[in-house]
């Protein structure tokens, strides 16, 4: 008897049936989303405050806290976080929703003679570095190729690892450590010696890439490591167009560098993986940056610059007025990204019954928010009461200008009842593990959720 060839067949042409079915999907809502007025403060961007000076702004985004090396461990592998988070006042930044930026200080010049390495360092160094008095103070600029300085800054760093790394308060860290300010650069006419080469300064990058990711890490300047590593940048500069243009350059093109003559490369796409901060210049009044004739210039500096924070030098709530403060209200709200979504459509699954929904997000800002918050969602039913709720994952720091769509199932959704619904969509703030992103969307609003679509089952 000749076997049945036509059994295998039906077999395929059942599981292929069974396979389409699955993927059937029964349209319940389309519904585009105009973008609205743009809003100004969110988190994870906006101006920065001085962490030690406390203060409630409605542009702030962060405080900047500088980490006295000496105040941190007074005593080698003793390390004081409770004195760093009392002065800069960690937890009233965290009620008010603002993050941290820190940077590592080991040389601030000051109007006397200081220091801010430890004393048991600068001992067991045996004062390797300079005492200056400059243009910009007095202090003390250690050596930076001491190989006791260098294994003490790996040990502060990794401390500093463990406390903030997974921490929600710090948002970004700003590679100081190395030079005045932590600015990278040194005064050798005050007879301190050349900045140090990339085979030097790689190891100090590598102390921080150890224990922090590095999306959360900017450098002042361009270099190798930072193009190829994916690491952000700060400008301390910002805003002075000969200063700033040079900056740019330095980031478009490369440059020689003006400390020791190496050569560094550009990282002219630095902004897609890391953000672009920095400070206003302080060789200019804060309002001359908002002023009728100079905010033109500023805002396309900020453009061209992919800005996501600024400060702690900017202007207060309140210090500018007329004008200026108009122009200060749209500079922030162009600042660092702007998300909303502009299309939602709603399925049902012809067999799973289960719900699912593609949402088209635009991001009209200038950058990623460098941080995958979960999206938040939400079903309520015609008197307005919540029917469901689910938090999906979603790579928001890879969302740069231009729109960017997701898939969702909503997991659960396939028992309810017959009625009229609405979708509801937010990003959830780690911070406060609740919706808190401003959208910009022209649609119904819950406090940080809002209506992207209605339908019937």
């Amino acid at each position: 008897m000749q076997p049945r060839k036509w059994v295998p067949l039906v077999l395929l042409g059942t599981a292929l049936l069974a396979t389409a079915l699955l993927r059937l999907r029964i349209p319940l809502a389309a519904q585009d989303i105009p973008a609205g007025e743009k809003p100004v403060a969110n988190p994870l961007k906006g101006l920065v405050a001085w962490g030690e000076n406390y203060r409630q702004d409605p542009y702030l985004g962060f405080a900047y806290v500088p980490v006295y090396w000496d105040e941190l461990e007074p005593k080698q592998g003793e390390y004081d976080f409770a004195a760093l988070e009392e002065r800069c006042h960690f937890a009233r930044w965290q009620a008010d929703g603002v993050r941290l930026i820190l940077r590592v200080v080991a040389d601030d010049p000051t109007e006397g003679d200081s220091m801010e390495i430890p004393q048991w360092l600068y001992d067991a160094m045996d004062g390797a570095g300079t005492w200056y008095n400059n243009d910009y103070g007095q202090g003390f600029s250690p050596d930076y190729e001491n190989e006791v300085f260098r294994q003490a800054h790996r040990a502060v760093v990794a401390a500093l690892g463990q406390r903030y790394a997974d921490d929600p308060r710090v948002a970004f860290v700003e590679l100081g450590s190395l030079g005045h300010w932590g600015e990278w650069h040194v005064d050798t006419d005050a007879g301190i010696q050349p900045f140090p080469t990339q085979e030097i300064t790689d190891g100090y990058v590598q102390d921080y890439l150890a224990v922090f990711a590095p999306q959360r890490l900017l450098l002042r300047r361009p270099y190798t490591i930072g193009r190829d590593r994916g690491l952000g940048l700060y400008n301390d500069s910002f805003g002075l167009p000969d200063s700033h243009a040079e900056w740019l350059s330095w980031i478009a093109d490369g440059y020689q560098s003006d400390q020791n003559g190496e050569w560094l490369p550009g990282m002219p796409d630095f902004w897609r993986t890391a953000p672009s901060g920095g400070e206003l210049s302080p060789e200019e009044e804060d309002g001359w940056y908002f002023s009728a004739a100079q905010f033109p210039t500023t805002l396309d500096l900020l453009r061209q610059s992919y800005t996501t924070f600024l400060g702690p030098n900017t202007p207060k709530d309140g210090e500018l007025t007329g004008t200026e403060a108009e122009n200060l209200r749209t500079f922030v709200a162009e600042m660092g990204y702007t998300l909303g979504v502009r299309r939602c459509a709603v399925w049902r699954g012809a067999v799973s019954r289960t719900l699912q929904a593609d949402l088209t997000w635009e991001n009209t800002g200038l950058a990623p928010l460098y941080a995958d918050w979960p999206l938040a969602l939400e079903l309520r039913d015609e008197a307005g009461q919540t029917a469901w709720t689910g938090r999906t994952p979603a790579a928001l720091s890879t969302w740069g200008p231009g729109s960017h769509t997701v898939s969702l199932a909503l997991p659960g959704t396939a028992a309810l009842p017959k009625g009229h619904y609405s979708l509801w969509v937010g990003i959830v703030d780690p911070l406060t593990d609740a919706p808190g992103v401003a959208l910009q969307m022209d649609a119904p609003r819950d406090g940080s959720l809002y209506r992207a679509a209605e339908f019937d089952l």
